[in-house]
């Protein structure tokens, strides 16, 4: 019996995969799936960097006083600010109680 990987081997590449491993209509459904993961998280982020640019306005602060108020890293800042983040529950929330408002996730 083969391996996963003498299996994978035999493909020149991953659209080989998903063609011989799903049908037209799955791997149209995965696409469906994964493009809207993709916009969801870019909503989710935009929504992240408006608040931030919001507070940054509202206590009239630069991106290395926001940094240092959040005790994050400037790589961490910078995703913030330009929507790039992705980030977890904890960081969410810590971020909320600094900037002073509920976060809320609405599916729409």
């Amino acid at each position: 019996m083969k391996t996963k990987r003498e299996l994978v081997d035999n493909f020149e590449d991953y659209s080989d995969i998903r063609k011989e491993m799903f049908s037209k209509n799955e791997i149209d459904q995965l696409d469906a799936a994964a493009e809207a993961e993709i916009q969801a998280t870019k909503s989710l982020q935009e929504s992240v960097s408006a608040a931030v640019a919001e507070y940054m306005a509202r206590e009239k602060i630069g991106f290395n006083e926001l940094t240092r108020r959040l005790e994050v890293s400037t790589r961490i800042t910078s995703k913030l600010v330009k929507g790039n983040s992705n980030l977890s529950m904890g960081t969410i929330a810590h971020l909320s109680a600094l900037i002073g408002k509920k976060p809320r996730i609405v599916f729409e």
